[in-house]
């Protein structure tokens, strides 16, 4: 440690930041158009499995595609992708709240269920580093 305080925090690479914005931002988009399409509260409520399957089956990919070639920092790509699903549900609750406070009462169980629906996105990026184990082998 010297005089002046311990040392700065490694600054990651601009290519793992621009990653990680590009993952949590096709999460977001990801979401939108598969789970929340502006459809109402009631009408989200009702959605069939087939939409939340169509969810887990973009954010695999967008994991895959994200964390290809990212080496070690991968699976903190990874965890960008539910990071930006989690920003615009909040954005959608606080909307839904203003036109009806009754609604998201258990709010903290749909992180939860969203989080697990966007876990595929670490076995993307688990297939991405083998693809990349594969490629270096060749």
């Amino acid at each position: 440690m010297s005089a002046l305080g311990p040392p700065p925090l490694p600054v990651p690479p601009i290519s793992v930041v621009i990653r990680c914005v590009g993952a949590g931002v096709a999460g977001a988009v990801a979401y939108l158009a598969t789970l929340f399409r502006f459809l109402t509260y009631s009408q989200r409520n009702r959605l069939s499995a087939e939409s939340y399957v169509a969810f887990a089956v973009a954010v695999l990919v967008i994991g895959f595609l994200a964390a290809l070639g990212a080496g070690k920092v991968r699976y903190r790509i990874a965890g960008c992708v539910p990071l930006g699903v989690f920003v615009v549900h909040a954005g959608v609750i606080a909307v839904d709240l203003q036109k009806d406070p009754t609604d998201h009462n258990l709010f903290p169980f749909e992180f939860v269920i969203l989080g697990i629906c966007a876990s595929p996105a670490y076995i993307g990026a688990a297939a991405a580093g083998l693809a990349d184990r594969l490629r270096r082998r060749t």
